[in-house]
Order: structure tokens, then C-alpha cells, then sequence
């Protein structure tokens, strides 16, 4: 049995267990789709220790993760329409923009609920040249957050870093439209100097927008789902109840990405239960699985 590696990235995303098995498939130890070694995605670089999205982060896990290993970026937008690496819509998680601008605060409804924070949208590329990043997570190292790590765009990470594949994933298309800014608009214009390998987004609507857009050559468009209970915005459906219409999933995307619960769920005293089919379900759909949830301060199987 192979044993078992934890990484310290924010995020590490593996594509997991196959239901067909090939020729290649049964001389590889490795029970993926094609037999080989799991995908590792690393959400804002090596973020576990750097500040996410940092080019420290995104550097360190180029230079020491495995070979082919994909840089993962959450794209938010500036005023002026410019995608960034941050991970979130809201600033004062992630960087030290109050002390920069201690008076900027303004309030928005975000899926429904009133949010009081600095937003991306009120700042411009300009805005946030004094603007660092530090640790989104308390539990994580301090000792990176005085170091001045500028916010990255996606073609500085692109330029800068070149990473052998690029994840970019959209959370907020939609609080974006509101603002008359448009996400799927930058995606598609930044491909033309930007080698994009993933995009990833929880809202059906915004996937159905990007569908086709590419080119046959394009990216990869995955499925992201919440929580089970969560509602996605554009069918009012819960992740869920999505779930158990995958058939429906592939119209508009390649893969789905879930936390790892989905897969392999926990009783109410942290103990595993036996695994879920939701991998073999999405290859009966033709979809690719990919899994969310194994940085190493997440709550972990005590078996």
C-alpha cells in the first residue's frame, strides 16, 4: 500500500480513484483514470506556510511539490476589471489593507447576506501597489506576514512564477455581475497571453457562460460544490441535491471538484464510514473527480 503524504499547502486537490481499469491502469500502482500519479493542486501556492497567493508560496511549491504540480488561483476583480490571486472578494482576511486604507470599509449583500469589509471591487490595481499579504488562517506561521508579499495578478503569477499548469477558480461570478464587472470577459481575454489549464466555479450559470468559449483547445471547466446544504444561485437547488444529477453537471463541465467528505464522510465522533460512490458516479457521467479538503490543519479521520 502506498503511503499515505500530507502536504503543507492551503489546499491540496487530487484526482481520484477511477471505475474502468485499462492496461496501463492495472500496471500502475496508482488507481487513478489513466494510472498515473494524482494531480496535486496547490491552492495559492505552498500556503500552508507563506501567505496564500504570495509569489513565496507560489514559487516554494514549485520548486519542492512533485513534478507537473498545478498552481491554483482564486480570481477576484479590481474596479478597474483587473484579475488578481486573493482568496476571497473581501481583503481583511488575507492582507493588511486596514492599515493601509483604515476608513474603506463598505457594506454589500454577498449570497444573501449583508457583508461589512474591504471589497475588491472599491479598489483599483493602483490602489493596492502598498497593499500586502499575509496568513488568511490564525492557526498558521505569523513569521512570513511582515515580509511585504505584493498582490499578484493572474499574468504576473503567469509571467513571474510559470507554472507548468494553471488552476483559476472563480467563487463570486455572480456579486461581480452586480457590479458590472465581468469575470468570464477578463477569462477570455487574458487566455490570449495566459495558459489556462482549469477554471473552477460553484455557480452553474457562469460555467454555462464560459462553455465553448475556448475553443476546442481550451481549458477544463469544473464543477465546484459546497456544502451539501448550501444553494447554488443559479438553479436555487442545493450541492446536494446536484449531486444526485450528474448527467446534468456534464453539459457544462469536464469534472467536478469536491470536499472530501463527499467521498469519504465521518460519523459524529470523527471516525470514517464507509466511502460514498460519488467517484464512480461521476465517471459513469463522464466526469473527472477531483477532491478538496487535505491541507494538514483540516480536520482529519482520528482512524
Amino acid at each position: 500500500m502506498l503511503a499515505s503524504t500530507v502536504l503543507l499547502c492551503s489546499v491540496v486537490l487530487i484526482q481520484l480513484f477511477a471505475a474502468q481499469i485499462d492496461a496501463k491502469r492495472s500496471k500502475s500502482p496508482w488507481q487513478t483514470l489513466s494510472g498515473d500519479a494524482p494531480l496535486v493542486i496547490a491552492r495559492g501556492g505552498f500556503s500552508g506556510l507563506f501567505p496564500d497567493s504570495s509569489s513565496a508560496a507560489y514559487k516554494f511549491a514549485k520548486q519542492t511539490s512533485v513534478a507537473g504540480t498545478v498552481l491554483w488561483c482564486d480570481v477576484q476583480l479590481t474596479k478597474d476589471g483587473h484579475g488578481i490571486c486573493f482568496p476571497d472578494l473581501k481583503f481583511n482576511n488575507a492582507s493588511n489593507i486596514g492599515d493601509v486604507f483604515p476608513n474603506r470599509q463598505k457594506s454589500y449583500p454577498v449570497n444573501g447576506v449583508t457583508t461589512q469589509d474591504w471589497f475588491t471591487i472599491d479598489f483599483s490595481l493602483r490602489d493596492l501597489k502598498n497593499v500586502s499579504l499575509i496568513r488568511g488562517i490564525l492557526s498558521r506561521s505569523e513569521k512570513f506576514d511582515g515580509n511585504g508579499y505584493s498582490i499578484l495578478t493572474v499574468q504576473d503569477v503567469s509571467m513571474r512564477i510559470k507554472p507548468e499548469s494553471f488552476w483559476l477558480n472563480v467563487q463570486h461570478d455572480a456579486f461581480y455581475a452586480q457590479h458590472n464587472l465581468s469575470i468570464s470577459s477578463f477569462l477570455i481575454s487574458a487566455s490570449t497571453t495566459v495558459s489556462i489549464d482549469y477554471i473552477s466555479s460553484p455557480e452553474v450559470n457562469f460555467l454555462r457562460k464560459l462553455a465553448g468559449r475556448f475553443g476546442r483547445n481550451g481549458p477544463s471547466l469544473v464543477f465546484q460544490f459546497l456544502r451539501k446544504e448550501d444553494f447554488e444561485p443559479t438553479t436555487k437547488r442545493t450541492y446536494g441535491s446536484i449531486l444526485s444529477n450528474l448527467t446534468y453537471v456534464k453539459k457544462f463541465a469536464s469534472g467536478i471538484l469536491v470536499p472530501k467528505s463527499y467521498i469519504l464522510p465521518l460519523d459524529d465522533k470523527q471516525y470514517l464510514l464507509p466511502p460514498t460512490s460519488v467517484v464512480q458516479d461521476a465517471h459513469k457521467a463522464g466526469l473527472q473527480v477531483y477532491v478538496s479538503g487535505f491541507s494538514n490543519d483540516a480536520n482529519i479521520a482520528y482512524n
